[in-house]
């Protein structure tokens, strides 16, 4: 198989309104969204232009080489621009038992994690729908309680909805304005303190030197900075800034930061955060990124394994460069 998710095209219509042999799968499939059984494929394309639109919501189309495979939609709720949304979830039904369902479900969820930034994944399915809620629980989904449950009336009776959601195992993105004030927590997270010595007082973060990584972060044009979210909630950030303090090599190398809070760290997020904000400054242009670490931390290691080297040995910590690919000239 080679399969793969792309935008919808209207010429699709045909062979996914095809798939729909009864108006009891058709129910199953859209509940009321259509008008009448059967569908043709010029309904289906009336509906997408009616109600996608490419920004709040999306319609995609999974291929198998030149063979249209499956459908789904992703729309985003008005109450939560972090959640996406799956419907009108379809494979081909002659080809049943290959896997198809569990795979389209489960790109379209990294297409709204990884694409969308999104940091959570709902469906509603109905309850008379097994083999759907079958596939959803394989690619992750979790059933979730509500006071009253949603709801159609479909061919005289009555269908209930079973709620389910997938929140991302780590979503990694770039930071949003409101949510720079956090860089604070991060910048005395990044303080290496050894275990077996009292915590450093947080008024540290005064200090001018330390201070600078942070100083009106967001408002330099080479700030940048990505953070990672675990069920929702932002655990860690790697930030960046042209050098500013004890990692400095000149003016115009970027200099990083990066933390987590601690019950976060040794799962690979670390590492994970470091490379999005690398591939960032590769796009960004720059030819080398500098840091300083104590001589130490456990994070020496991930910076050498990230390709990072010791241009310099000081009494407490290393300056480490690592130089990127878009400027070799650097190496020289």
């Amino acid at each position: 198989m080679s399969l793969i998710l792309r935008t919808y095209q209207p010429s699709d219509a045909a062979m996914i309104t095809s798939w729909l042999k009864s108006e009891y799968l058709m129910r199953q499939w859209c509940a009321d969204r259509y008008e009448r059984y059967p569908v043709t494929p010029e309904d289906m394309n009336t509906y997408h232009e009616r109600n996608i639109d490419g920004q709040r919501s999306r319609a995609l189309t999974m291929t198998d080489g030149d063979d249209i495979v499956g459908y789904i939609t992703l729309r985003t709720p008005a109450h939560n621009p972090t959640e996406q949304r799956l419907g009108f979830v379809i494979v081909d039904d002659s080809k049943r038992g290959r896997g198809y369902g569990k795979t389209l479900v489960s790109m379209a969820v990294k297409y709204a994690f990884e694409e969308l930034g999104a940091t959570k994944v709902s469906l509603g399915v109905f309850e008379n729908n097994p083999s759907a809620i079958y596939c959803y629980e394989a690619a992750g989904f979790r059933h979730v309680s509500l006071l009253v449950a949603e709801s159609y009336e479909c061919l005289g009776e009555t269908w209930n909805c079973i709620e389910m959601e997938r929140y991302s195992d780590v979503v990694i993105r770039e930071i949003r304005s409101h949510e720079i004030p956090l860089l604070t927590d991060f910048l005395y997270e990044a303080i290496f303190q050894p275990s077996n010595k009292p915590k450093i007082p947080r008024t540290v973060l005064q200090k001018p030197m330390i201070w600078a990584y942070v100083d009106r972060f967001g408002t330099r044009p080479e700030d940048f900075c990505r953070v990672a979210l675990v069920d929702g909630v932002i655990v860690g950030a790697a930030w960046s800034r042209n050098g500013c303090s004890y990692g400095k090599v000149d003016d115009t190398t970027p200099e990083l930061a990066i933390s987590l809070y601690p019950e976060y760290r040794n799962k690979g997020i670390g590492s994970r955060l470091l490379a999005s904000l690398l591939e960032t400054l590769i796009e960004k242009g720059f030819g080398k990124v500098s840091l300083s670490v104590d001589k130490t931390n456990y994070a020496v290691k991930m910076y050498r394994k990230a390709g990072f080297e010791i241009i310099e040995e000081r009494d407490h910590d290393y300056l480490m460069v690592r130089h990127l690919k878009n400027d070799e000239s650097n190496r020289n």
